[in-house]
């Protein structure tokens, strides 16, 4: 932003800068922002000048300029300091050595003032980082680190060295947090010079025997307080190979790690949500994504779009702007120019998310739910195998691509839902609604009484897909009772889907085959309800 601001002051349109300017071209604000309802600009142009204050308060320019936005405007200025009560009011008369400057060099000495504070203003921003006020996001917003403490387990027992490897690759996956394993020794369990300091650590013992056990400590740092304990009963030591581990600790890695794990939770209470951006507006739009409270969505497609004009190089932030213009392209009242402009912004959001990180789960995953909807279901199914093995413990981008998997009749649709469902560890239509999906889809009428034996709605938010599938999948059983309980939870919810499913199943991305047969089974218990 300051930088916008003194190129556009030198250029000479400092006078004309307005808040739509400073909003699109500033900020990268879309071109319909409206400067009269939403106050953005001015709000984090206020936030620049304290910064400035606090920066020149605490290392004074050689010469007493400073850079100044006054109140009001957003032209940048040179200030000098007032003259002093003790100066005189008027300069000496110049001396034959001193130059008087010309009255046209005034406006070009300004400019090339301005140039050199602006190559110094990488430097400067390296210093109001240091000194942001306590309300500002990248204060407290930033990614914390989870320590692995070292153990004598893993000094002593080729187990223990086993297990430490096996949650360290696992936790290392995690966008939630920055890893940092501790050295084995207790004698050096101190963070190295200069790190950030960690904001939680996890700790392991060993209780070796027949049935080995594993006791786990999650403990928030600073002031120090237990958040989570658990324990894990592993196979026998002839059978505890990394892929035995790797199965008894997939859940706890998950637990931990995954988008609304302990961890993520943690830090968006420690947050409140509250001027959310990049770090914390990852995880609010992941909170979202479960939840689909619809007063939610607004407020996070606003700080993904404040994220992205900030760190657009974010390859999760990309993709999450993405997942959002797919989410758009189902909106009742979104026609089919409109859908297609919306594909068109998810792909060019998807594949740049990709580019900047092509060995991300997450990338991969929205680049699997673009090809879906070109109807590509081998390019969809590439990128989802690609999302798996980047990332086998978090269950809910697992339960996502095996649902894209399901709809392209892949074999390994049901491996990859009921790993998500076991990493999971929960019973939320989250994670068993695609198993039910892929029972209808393959007529299967056991997997369909499983799944729906198994899952349960949600708790907090608005599951209208949790639904629409319970009643196809009592449908495809023949249960008209139990599907009309579940369509009257979606009418509860969603009248205008509950009227028109067909129009919603349509503008859901999946293939034609899998829309027609949710709908037949659907119409076979007669649902939606004649009126």
């Amino acid at each position: 932003l300051l930088c916008f601001l003194v190129e556009e002051t030198i250029a000479g349109r400092g006078d004309q800068l307005k808040a739509y300017s400073v909003a699109v071209d500033g900020l990268g604000r879309a071109p319909d922002y409206d400067a009269r309802a939403d106050s953005y600009p001015r709000v984090q142009v206020g936030r620049l000048r304290k910064m400035l204050d606090n920066h020149y308060r605490a290392s004074n320019s050689p010469d007493g300029v400073r850079l100044s936005i006054p109140s009001g405007r957003y032209k940048v200025v040179l200030e000098r300091p007032a003259a002093s009560a003790e100066e005189p009011t008027e300069p000496p008369p110049p001396t034959q050595a001193e130059h008087r400057p010309s009255p046209g060099s005034s406006k070009l000495s300004f400019g090339l003032s301005l140039l050199l504070i602006l190559a110094l203003v990488a430097g400067l921003g390296t210093a109001v980082a240091i000194l942001l006020p306590l309300d500002d996001p990248r204060a407290t917003n930033e990614r914390p680190v989870l320590e692995v403490a070292g153990t004598t387990m893993a000094r002593q027992s080729p187990m223990g060295a086993r297990i430490r490897t096996v949650l360290i690759n696992g936790l290392g996956r995690s966008f939630v947090f920055d890893l940092r394993p501790l050295p084995l020794s207790r004698a050096s369990q101190t963070p190295p010079k200069n790190s950030p300091p960690a904001r939680y650590r996890l700790g392991a013992d060993l209780i070796d025997g027949p049935s080995p056990r594993l006791f786990l400590r999650l403990t928030q740092l600073s002031p120090d307080k237990l958040i989570w304990s658990g324990d894990v009963t592993l196979p026998p030591t002839e059978r505890n190979d990394a892929a035995a581990l790797d199965q008894r600790l997939a859940t706890v890695i998950a637990t931990i790690g995954k988008v609304d794990g302990l961890i993520a939770i943690h830090e968006l209470q420690r947050s409140s949500g509250r001027q959310a951006i990049g770090y914390s507006c990852l995880l609010l739009y992941h909170r979202y994504r479960k939840q689909r409270l619809p007063e939610d969505r607004l407020h996070v497609e606003t700080c993904i779009d404040r994220s992205l004009a900030r760190t657009p190089d974010d390859a999760l932030l990309q993709a999450a702007a993405a997942q959002l213009a797919m989410e758009k392209m189902s909106d009742p009242d979104v026609d089919a120019q409109a859908r297609a402009a919306y594909l068109l912004t998810a792909r060019r959001h998807a594949q740049l998310a990709r580019a900047l990180d092509p060995y991300n789960g997450w990338t991969n995953a929205t680049q699997a739910r673009i090809a879906l909807a070109r109807g590509s279901c081998s390019q969809s199914s590439n990128f989802a195998q690609r999302a798996i093995a980047l990332q086998p413990y978090e269950p809910n981008l697992l339960a996502d691509v095996g649902a894209y998997l399901a709809d392209c009749r892949d074999p390994d649709a049901e491996a990859v839902i009921r790993r998500a469902i076991a990493v999971g560890d929960d019973p939320s239509g989250r994670y068993h609604v695609p198993l039910l999906m892929l029972a209808v889809i393959r007529d299967d009428r056991a997997l369909a009484g499983e799944a729906l034996s198994l899952m349960a709605p949600p708790v907090i938010g608005r599951p209208r897909g949790f639904y629409i599938m319970a009643a196809a999948g009592y449908g495809m059983l023949g249960d008209r009772a139990k599907a009309l309980a579940a369509w009257k939870q979606l009418e509860r919810l969603d009248g205008a889907m509950a009227s028109a499913p067909r129009s919603y199943l349509d503008r859901l991305g999946y293939s034609l085959a899998t829309r027609q047969k949710i709908a037949r089974d659907l119409a076979a218990v007669d649902l939606p309800p004649a009126r």
